[in-house]
């Protein structure tokens, strides 16, 4: 899973550090405390991004992790929909996101420097959802899906067609909640 806050550049250019750091912590709360509850593993903060992962307890069943990948995206979304109810009543603007999830083989390891090491997850896998997350944008959905999730998450997904995806030669058949 790779999300990310929409328009925070403009954010952070209005507001005061500590209003960005309170905003911050607001959204990562609202999608991480769902993605922990589901024991999903929150990598990395990356700015007004994050990276999370739903390691599957069966290497040959990957439709338990997909559910509580798409339950924690759906309930963080639901939680972004409270603190932006709160935001309005304060008189701020609300905050907007991208989710990408996808199912995929990741290579785990701490990668940097040898003063400053970082674990995480890379390859493949985890650029193809960080490109599903930036197509959330484009196809104006808070939430996509690639085909390789789709096919193992049982709960009905929609295809939104097959999208031109940055980096890759082929497009990639997206999907979407119904709605």
């Amino acid at each position: 899973m790779i999300t990310d806050l929409r328009d925070f550049t403009g954010l952070s250019d209005r507001l005061s550090g500590d209003e960005v750091i309170t905003l911050l912590d607001d959204y990562f709360d609202a999608l991480a405390t769902p993605i922990q509850e589901r024991n999903g593993e929150v990598l990395k903060f990356m700015g007004d991004g994050m990276l999370a992962i739903f390691p599957a307890a069966d290497d040959d069943d990957f439709s338990t992790s997909s559910v509580r990948a798409l339950e924690a995206a759906t309930e963080g979304l639901e939680r972004l929909d409270a603190v932006n109810k709160a935001r309005r009543a304060a008189g701020r603007g609300e905050l907007r996101t991208g989710i990408g999830l996808h199912l995929g083989e990741v290579i785990f390891g701490n990668v940097g420097a040898p003063g400053r090491l970082d674990f995480t997850v890379i390859g493949p896998a985890v650029n193809l959802a960080s490109r599903i997350e930036d197509l959330t944008k484009r196809l104006h959905r808070p939430m996509l899906f690639s085909s390789a999730f789709a096919r193992v998450c049982p709960h009905p997904l929609v295809s939104l067609g097959f999208q031109p995806v940055r980096g890759l030669d082929a497009p990639e058949e997206v999907f979407g909640l119904s709605e």
